[in-house]
Order: structure tokens, then C-alpha cells, then sequence
């Protein structure tokens, strides 16, 4: 138990983190943010209680204020067995659960209120509206995005029981619940359900909070082509042919009414629209302005119909400022290449593909440059940016209006190291990431130096070049963009980058890539292999007795979601720099049409190889230092010499290696599978060699050796580790006490190694 001041702003834990600890807000308060929205966490509060039974936090926990948080260690439910050996923590934690269970409810059956109304006044808004223009003889503007709206699903609801069920338990005071906290495993189980069931109330939140930020613009979008301006057009309409239009008066009044107090929208946005209303002079009915209007309205109309006929693809290419013949071109070139056989390599299908693939990244480049500076201008070009869409005959109608759809969804798609790729180059862009390596292994400073020593830059550019934000963004573009359209897509010879109907295998909502997803795939591997993500940092303070001591840090890999349909992902690059702290880049198709579990399991293998070479270096295969890649090459290499492998098992390994094409790497990372979804459940599918280099650097997390501990497979390998941790610990304990009599002070990555060896 330890008390600790975090600043205003200051991040406690941060979702996708290892639970290590729980805290008990002591003083001030605290944010607690999930991929849907926040809400305020209290005095008496309790941090990381949500979803306690994962490995991992599911909210990030910010302060709101200067915060003090007593600190209790938490890795599994049965550390509370300990806590609870204190009577007093037993009763302070029940209550804090508890008084957070109702809270959570509470916004819970708002938010859900809101819904339920927002739904309510959206239909029987456009129902009436249809009705009244055809009351008053009024032509009707069609919404076509009502025709896809409906109301959200309820499959996951809060049950009504469980509402009721914790409605009354909050009621309870200290007195009534003393026998209870006399049981330590009754204490335990009660929080456990509690924060059981507010992880899911958050899920649902996020749920709610999705649909809504799907739907919420057909009520009221800064386009203005939303309900809200339907009936005040519709009002404006009517003054001038009738002089009774109470109905619509009371339709407007009721929209006021429920986006100022749903909070659904931005305030000053929502005042900016009522008083356009309230001040909006209605024309005084009279034969000369009736007929006046209807010649306007009629001149709008045509206006709109013609900017209407642009096809999808027209107002893509009009945004990247192709010229008439070039449009011309490119729409006779995809309706010549959709009537072709797409799966053929050559002849005029590979030709057309080729012309294609080039004026796409063309057209991309360009739109790109634009929608950096300007802004994106609308959903079709946003499709265009995230998807790759470009024409509604080649993706297909009903997939086109499924990706228009996921359009106001992108939000899923987006964390602190999850980004579409439009928004992966605004970093690089605005500065805050570099460029990727290309094909060739170069950086954009090595590509910029060579270019200069080529003559490609005169040598006065050079500093330009390098703090040129579009010169930065384009090296990513014709490089990582190119090849990581090519790599996901999972058909590398019939390749195109613009989407089509035949890269879909379900829905466009199911393909999608969530960062959630991306999470619970990570977070699968990562409860097998703990020591995945860490890296070996330097840390020293001479002056308090460390010289130099490699601390072990987690460093979270950077997603980049290209913008396509296709069933593989790829491992980039293990580090964003030179320095091993820095962040891998994997890529992802935005749409998956394979299992996205099984293609992450496969990269953290090649991650796992890759990040191996780059510590190793030149090395890297060198069997006088022991590594992963130097003695899973030695094996590879000797593996028909090896008297610990039986003549069936050298057999497999020829295979292995055969299938592979002799590529050490790629027979190591089915291993690395095999090891990740069966080993760890005792299902055996390695042989004992492979299985002792992969137990040396993959160990298991401390869960999985717990379980697999009698089984005579792995007990020698189990017996090994725990010596090796045990003296590390106790080398660690002695230095940071040391450095602790020194004046030294536990800092958060200190900690974190300590902790390392305890997972």
C-alpha cells in the first residue's frame, strides 16, 4: 500500500497497461475515459475496480485535479484475499464498489433515456414531415440516410434484474453488510461481480455513444442537410403559400427543445442554429410571394439535382483537380477493367491494372495534400481516404452505403497508437511521428543524405527537405502506402488499390477494425507471452551507486490501418527509430476478411525475430552469442545432427523448412503460432528443441506456468526460470535498496522492471 500525488492532467493508468495495482482516490478526483466517452470518478472512488478480472486496465485514469491515490497491489482477484485480511479495507472497498456500481447505472439509464428519445423524435420528425408536405401541397426533399436509420440494437442491454439487483444493494449501509465483510471470499466475490458488471455497463455505454455518433447528424450536422433545417426550410416554405403553419411551429420547438438539453451536441453549435431560427424573418403569405418563392425553389432544386448527378467517382477526381481528359480516362479504364476477369496477370487486364494502380496513388496524393491543409470535404472523399472507395459500380451499392455508414464510425478505429492511415500521415504531417523505413531499410533522413550526395537535392535544400512537412508526408506515401497496400491485401499479383466488391467476405460493419479489437488480439498474446513488448533501456545515476542498469520497458506497438479489404497484416518495422524505445509499426487492412487474432499471433512472431536481429545487429545468426535468431538458425542449420530429435521429428523440420523456403524466420514464426494458440493450453505441437529456445526468450506469463506446472513437458523448463528470476530479484532487491540509502528514489520504469519479473 503506497500514497502518491499525481498533478493536474497527469495519466494514473492507462488502458491496455498490465494491472499491477488498484488505487483508492484519497483526495481530488479522476477521469475515467473509455473509448466511448468519460465520466468523473470521486473521493472514495476506486481505479481499475472495472473489469478487475482482466490482465489489463480497460479505461485510461487521468487527474482532473491535483490527486492523491492510496495504492493497493492487485494482478489477480486473490490478492484481494490479502487486502481483505483487514477487515476495515474489506468494508471500505464493498461500499466504494457499490456507490460506483450506482453511479455508473445512472449514467448508464440516461444515456440510454436519451436514445431511446433521440429515436423517438427522429422518426416521428421525418414521418410528420412527409405528412405535412403533403398537407400543404409542398414538394419533399428526400433524407436518403433515413433509409438505413434504425434503432439501436438492445441484444446487449443491461438486464432489468441486474438494474434492480444493484439499485437495492447501494442502499445497504456499514450495518447492514457487517456479516458480509466478515467473509473474506464473499468480500472478494462481490467485487468482482460489481466490477464485472460496470465493465459491462461501460461496454454498452460505448455501444450507445457509437450509435449515436453514427445517427446524431441526421438530426443536426454542420452540413445543414439534417431534420432540423428540413422543417425550417419546410416552414419557410409554407409562410409564403399559408398563413397557418402551427404544426410546424411545434415541430421546431420540440427539435429546440431536445438538442439543447440532450447534450448530444456542441453548445455554441446548437445556439448558432436556434438563433437562426428565432431571428429568421418568415415571409407574410400573398399570391406574388407564393408564386416567387416557387420559382426559386425550382431554380435550388435544379441547382441540387445537377450537383447530385456527380457520381462518386467525379467528385473524387474533381477534389484531386484531374482535368476533364483524365477523368474521362479513368472512368473508361475501371468500367473496361470491371468487365474484365480481375484474377488474370496479363494482356489488358495486367496493363489496366497497372494504369489503375498508378492514377489511384495519383489521385491519393493529391487528396491527401488537400485534405491536410483544407480539411476532408465531404463522405465521398472521405471514403476515398479510408477506404479506398472510388466508385459505387466497382465496390457495389450495397457495400458503397455500408462504408458511407462507417464513415461517422472512424472513431473506433482511433487510439493513441491505432490510426487509419489519412490520419497516421496528419502525424507525420504535424510532426509528431516520423516517416517509415522504406523497402530498402532507409529512413527519411538516410534517403534525404543520399539524395543530396546524388545530386537528387542540391546541397542548400537539405535542411528544407528534412523540416518539410508535405516532403516528409510524401516519402510516406511512396513508400510505406505503396507497399502496404500491396502486403495486406493478401493477393499480391492481381493487386489494386481501389476497393471492390470482390475483396468483401461479409459485411463492411464486421470487417471493420476496431482498436478494441486490436486490443483484445494484442492483449491475447501478450497473457501468453508477457514479455512480448518489453525492451532493455539504459538507466544510470552514478552519483546514487546505478552505473548502468538495463531496466526492461513495455513499448506498445503503433497499428496503421491502410485503407483496403484484404486478410494480412505485416510487421513494418520492430523500432519507429534507431533507439530500441521507440514503438513497432504493424499494419493492418482497414476491412479484415481473415481471422484477426490469427493474423496478429502471426506478426508478433516476425516482430518478435525482427526485433531480435535489430538488438543482435551484424550478429544476429552468430551461435558464440546466444540469442533467439543465433540459435534458432544453429538448429535450423544442424537440426539432422541433433540426437535430441527423433527421425519423425527431423522429418518435420525438412518440411517445415521446405515450406517455407528455407526462410529461418517464417519457420520460426509458425512455431511461434503453435506456441501462442496450443503449447500454452499443454497442447503439444513443437519438439523439445524448439520448445526449450522459444521457452528461453517467449517464457510463459505467470498464469500459464501456474497451470502447466506438473506437466512433465515444461517442469524443467518451469524449475530453470524461477531459479534464473528468483537471483534476479534478489540482485534487484539489493541494488534499489542501496540506491534507495543513497537518496535515490523508486521511479515509475524502476518499478516496472521489479515488476517485469513477477509476471
Amino acid at each position: 500500500m503506497a500514497n502518491v500525488t499525481y498533478k493536474k492532467g497527469s495519466v494514473i493508468y492507462k488502458a491496455g497497461e498490465r494491472m499491477k495495482e488498484v488505487g483508492l482516490i484519497v483526495q481530488g478526483s479522476v477521469y475515467q475515459k473509455s473509448q466511448g466517452g468519460q465520466c468523473v470518478l470521486e473521493v472514495g472512488h476506486i481505479l481499475g475496480l472495472v473489469g478487475c478480472d482482466n490482465a489489463t486496465f480497460i479505461c485510461d485514469y487521468i487527474a482532473r485535479e491535483d490527486t492523491l491515490i492510496c495504492s493497493f497491489p492487485y494482478k489477480t482477484p486473490m490478492d484481494f484475499m490479502q487486502l481483505f485480511k483487514q477487515s476495515e479495507y474489506g468494508s471500505v472497498f464493498i461500499l466504494a464498489a457499490l456507490k460506483q456500481a450506482s453511479q455508473f447505472l445512472e449514467d448508464y439509464k440516461e444515456i440510454r433515456d436519451i436514445t431511446k428519445e433521440f429515436y423517438k423524435i427522429i422518426v416521428g420528425a421525418y414521418r410528420d414531415y412527409k405528412y405535412l408536405c403533403s398537407k400543404y401541397s409542398v414538394a419533399e426533399v428526400e433524407m436518403k440516410r433515413m433509409e438505413h436509420f434504425t434503432a439501436i440494437d438492445m441484444t446487449n442491454a443491461i438486464p432489468e434484474w441486474k438494474e434492480k439487483y444493484y439499485e437495492k444493494f447501494v442502499r445497504f449501509g456499514l450495518d447492514d453488510l457487517k456479516d458480509l465483510f466478515t467473509c473474506q471470499e464473499l468480500c472478494v466475490g462481490t467485487i468482482q461481480q460489481t466490477g464485472g458488471f460496470m465493465a459491462d455497463i461501460i461496454r454498452r455505454v460505448d455501444e450507445i455513444i457509437a450509435y449515436i455518433e453514427k445517427s446524431k447528424n441526421i438530426l443536426l450536422s454542420e452540413k445543414r442537410n439534417d431534420l432540423f433545417q428540413l422543417m425550417f426550410d419546410l416552414e419557410a416554405r409554407v409562410s409564403f403559400i399559408s398563413a397557418e403553419k402551427e404544426d410546424i411551429t411545434q415541430w421546431m420547438e420540440k427539435l429546440i427543445a431536445f438538442i439543447t438539453k440532450c447534450g448530444l451536441f456542441s453548445a455554441d453549435y446548437v445556439k448558432t442554429r436556434v438563433e437562426e431560427y428565432r431571428n429568421y424573418e418568415f415571409a407574410v403569405y400573398s399570391e406574388e410571394g407564393a408564386k416567387e418563392a416557387a420559382a426559386q425553389w425550382q431554380q435550388e432544386n435544379e441547382e441540387e439535382d445537377e450537383e447530385e448527378q456527380l457520381t462518386c467517382l467525379e467528385q473524387i477526381l474533381n477534389f484531386a483537380e484531374f482535368s476533364q481528359e483524365e477523368k474521362e480516362e479513368f472512368d473508361a479504364k475501371l468500367k473496361a477493367f470491371g468487365d474484365m476477369d480481375r484474377t488474370a496477370t496479363d494482356g489488358d487486364v495486367r496493363s489496366t491494372r497497372k494504369w489503375l494502380t498508378n492514377a489511384f496513388y495519383k489521385c491519393y496524393k493529391t487528396c491527401a495534400q488537400k485534405a491536410l491543409v483544407q480539411g476532408i470535404p465531404g463522405e465521398i472523399v472521405s471514403m476515398f481516404l479510408h477506404f479506398g472507395f472510388m466508385d459505387v459500380g466497382f465496390a457495389g451499392e450495397e457495400n458503397a452505403e455500408a462504408l458511407l455508414d462507417l464513415v461517422d464510425q472512424l472513431f473506433a478505429c482511433k487510439t493513441d497508437n491505432v490510426f487509419t492511415f489519412f490520419d497516421w500521415i496528419k502525424t507525420i504531417y504535424e510532426g509528431k511521428n516520423d516517416p517509415s523505413i522504406s523497402e530498402l531499410d532507409m529512413d527519411y533522413r538516410k534517403f534525404v543524405k543520399e539524395s543530396v550526395r546524388n545530386g537528387d537535392i542540391p546541397k542548400d535544400k537539405e535542411k528544407q527537405y528534412l523540416e518539410d512537412p508535405w516532403k516528409r508526408t510524401e516519402y510516406e506515401l511512396d513508400n510505406l502506402f505503396h507497399s502496404g497496400g500491396k502486403l495486406t491485401c493478401g493477393h499480391l499479383t492481381t493487386f489494386c488499390p481501389i476497393f471492390c466488391e470482390d475483396d468483401m467476405i461479409g459485411t463492411a460493419e464486421s470487417m471493420l477494425v476496431t482498436a478494441m479489437k486490436i486490443r483484445e488480439a494484442v492483449d491475447m498474446v501478450r497473457s501468453v507471452d508477457f514479455s512480448l513488448f518489453y525492451r532493455e533501456v539504459m538507466f544510470a545515476d552514478k552519483e546514487k551507486g546505478i552505473a548502468g542498469e538495463y531496466l526492461n520497458k513495455e513499448v506498445l506497438p503503433q497499428f496503421i490501418l491502410i485503407p483496403n479489404a484484404g486478410n494480412r497484416g505485416m510487421m513494418w518495422q520492430p523500432t519507429a527509430g534507431t533507439r530500441n524505445n521507440t514503438p513497432a509499426r504493424f499494419m493492418l487492412p482497414i476491412l479484415c476478411s481473415g481471422d484477426l487474432k490469427d493474423i496478429i499471433v502471426e506478426n508478433c512472431g516476425r516482430y518478435r525475430w525482427e526485433m531480435c536481429r535489430k538488438v543482435q545487429g551484424a550478429r544476429w545468426n552468430d551461435i558464440t552469442t546466444p540469442s533467439l535468431t543465433s540459435e534458432y538458425s544453429d538448429y535450423l542449420q544442424y537440426y539432422r545432427k541433433n540426437f535430441e530429435l527423433s527421425p519423425e521429428a527431423k522429418e518435420k523440420v525438412h518440411n517445415a523448412i521446405k515450406r517455407s523456403r528455407n526462410s529461418n524466420r517464417e519457420v520460426f514464426v509458425k512455431d511461434y503460432e503453435n506456441w501462442i494458440k496450443f503449447e500454452s493450453k499443454g497442447s503439444f505441437r513443437l519438439n523439445k528443441v524448439a520448445r526449450g529456445i522459444i521457452f528461453t526468450y517467449c517464457p510463459f506469463s505467470a498464469q500459464i506456468r501456474t497451470e502447466l506446472k506438473d506437466n512433465p513437458m515444461f517442469m524443467e523448463h518451469f524449475q530453470r526460470f524461477n531459479v534464473q528470476t528468483q537471483r534476479k530479484l534478489k540482485k534487484l532487491n539489493t541494488l534499489y535498496a542501496r540506491y534507495q540509502e543513497k537518496g535515490g528514489e523508486i521511479t515509475p520504469d524502476l518499478q516496472e522492471n521489479m515488476d517485469f519479473y513477477q509476471l
